[in-house]
């Protein structure tokens, strides 16, 4: 078993002599991209070119007003709430179509990236043909694995149910707010362990070929078993978050530079950081676990 600093030294090498697994991010952005675009068209011809020229003046208009304004743009809100009125059930189809559409390309081709992260930790080099076999192979069940996790998150709301029952019962200012305050905490803390503890489903369920539920235990008895391993790679993708949002913060003095920022920043996300985190939380995972039908055997790293 490989220790975590040599976790992070090996994947690092294994994406410096793979460039392509930057391959399925890029393809993410791309595709989800171009599913807008042909889905803001079809939106066009439904309600009219003219109606969504209106819609995206007024919103653009709104985001002027509150970068240069403290105050709230309420006569800009009523207007594009009154544009807006006539075609609320198509918008609302046309977000459910969004969200759905945008999942599924995210599924898919991180189904495919971690498959791609796993064929280079194993042998050393990886190429597109991995990441559509892995895709195929764990897209619609990495899915529904991700409608599960969804609903679990979303079972947290019950920390704030005492909250809102105490607000029906007392008039008492101070009760609602502790027990509101409480919940939140509670709240807040659901989620990060679900966020940690659930960090390595999808590659232990891509990595297995498991089923929407085996991959789910399989990531959680990861977890549970490793916690330490895991919470600390967690840590890391947080800390280069910040890191990266800190820089971002110091481009965004000046509107030239937070263009400049935009696009260096996505950039740099989608080739460097997203698949060298995926790298490494493969290798974790192979490092550690037992992956049936293949031999979690690792490749000498040379510098």
């Amino acid at each position: 078993m490989e220790r975590l600093s040599d976790v992070l030294k090996n994947g690092a090498y294994t994406w410096k002599q793979n460039p392509v697994l930057c391959v399925p991010f890029l393809l993410i952005f791309f595709f989800q991209i171009l599913f807008l675009a042909f889905l803001l068209i079809g939106l066009a011809a439904i309600i009219g070119t003219d109606t969504v020229e209106g819609i995206q003046s007024q919103v653009s208009e709104i985001a002027r007003m509150a970068q240069y304004t403290d105050e709230p743009p309420i006569e800009g809100m009523t207007e594009l709430s009154r544009m807006i009125a006539p075609f609320i059930g198509i918008f609302i189809v046309a977000f459910i179509i969004l969200v759905i559409g945008c999942v599924l390309i995210q599924t898919f081709f991180s189904a495919g990236a971690i498959g791609m992260a796993k064929t280079a930790t194993m042998t050393g080099t990886t190429g597109t043909g991995d990441m559509l076999r892995y895709a195929r192979q764990s897209a619609l069940d990495l899915f529904l694995a991700g409608i599960v996790i969804a609903l679990l998150f979303l079972v947290g709301i019950v920390f704030l149910l005492p909250g809102a029952i105490m607000i029906m019962i007392t008039d008492s200012i101070m009760v609602q707010a502790i027990i509101m305050f409480v919940g939140f905490i509670f709240y807040f803390l659901y989620i990060v362990i679900l966020s940690i503890g659930l960090a390595p489903v999808k590659y232990a369920l891509v990595i297995n070929h498991a089923g929407p539920i085996e991959g789910i235990t399989k990531g959680w008895n990861f977890f549970s078993e490793h916690k330490m391993d895991v919470f600390l790679i967690w840590l890391v993708m947080i800390g280069i978050s910040v890191i990266l949002g800190t820089v971002g913060q110091i481009f965004y003095i000046n509107p030239v530079s937070a263009v400049v920022w935009q696009f260096v920043g996505t950039l740099v996300n989608l080739v460097i950081v997203m698949p060298l985190v995926t790298v490494w939380w493969t290798r974790l995972y192979l490092s550690r676990a037992v992956v049936a039908g293949d031999a979690p055997v690792f490749v000498v790293t040379s510098y």
